[in-house]
């Protein structure tokens, strides 16, 4: 079976038509016999533009693991964003109804009618136009 690994992005595939890779771009039917126990992230091509792929030493395995982290953090803030984005609408909706509802709970307890949820609106407004003013 033919293999190819990417010398930009590291990926490696196997079973591959050799004819279909540039050399410029892959190394083509890579020597793994140093890096096969490794995980591939740790695979470096060194000295860079040769053929030769090493396991990464202590301190490179730490940084690789760190800018894995790191874009693995910020991919979950970002989908944490979006949730956040995607409903925050049904989220603050809630959040005034639950609000709404305590309120009321209190208004009754001294013996005041209770409010609606467009009376609040009404009061938003008028509050946004306050402070914007």
């Amino acid at each position: 079976m033919s293999r190819v690994f990417n010398r930009t992005d590291g990926r490696f595939l196997f079973a591959v038509h050799i004819p279909d890779f540039s050399s410029a771009d892959w190394i083509l039917n890579p020597d793994l016999t140093e890096v096969v126990k490794e995980p591939q992230k740790y695979w470096i091509i060194d000295p860079p533009g040769s053929d030769t792929i090493r396991v990464a030493t202590a301190s490179e395995k730490t940084a690789i693991d760190a800018a894995i982290g790191a874009t693995q953090l910020d991919a979950e803030k970002a989908t944490a964003k979006t949730q956040v984005d995607a409903s925050y609408e049904r989220i603050l909706r809630a959040l005034v109804d639950l609000l709404l509802s305590e309120f009321n709970t209190l208004r009754a307890q001294h013996g005041l009618p209770a409010r609606t949820l467009a009376q609040v609106r009404t009061a938003l407004k008028a509050n946004i136009d306050a402070q914007i003013s």
